[in-house]
């Protein structure tokens, strides 16, 4: 069995260079797509795409971008995050794992700051709730 990467990426090439040669019209192209999601899901055994009640929550999301296999507090969070700019710093490596890391780094950096914006907002509810 073909390794669902090469499946899904069969599918795109097939789009691609269908598309290209002008052999049948895009709306063609993209049912044909679907009909290569649809073998690669059999060929998978479960949906490519999870259904949006089958989605894990962004905190939990986040979590394990970051590396965190179960609840942090912000102090953990931030420290590890330190850690992992430096580990991934895209002047440690070149070429192509540049790349790679320069996108390493641009995903930890959305993760973090989703956990810094909750405790900001976590810091002034408890500076209002102390107003009242």
């Amino acid at each position: 069995m073909r390794d669902l990467k090469d499946m899904l990426k069969g599918a795109v090439d097939k789009i691609k260079s269908t598309v290209e040669k002008e052999d049948i019209p895009l709306s063609e192209a993209y049912a044909q797509m679907d009909k290569d999601i649809e073998e690669a899901e059999a060929a998978y055994g479960k949906p490519l795409f999870p259904s949006d009640d089958e989605q894990i929550p962004l905190n939990e999301y986040y979590l394990k971008l970051l590396g965190f296999k179960e609840e942090a507090n912000f102090d953990e969070i931030k420290n590890h995050y330190e850690r992992l700019l430096q580990k991934f710093n895209p002047d440690n490596f070149e070429d192509k794992k540049k790349a790679m890391a320069e996108k390493r780094i641009k995903l930890i950096n959305e993760a973090f700051q989703y956990f810094e914006e909750k405790e900001k907002n976590k810091q002034k509810e408890q500076e209002q709730e102390q107003e009242e």
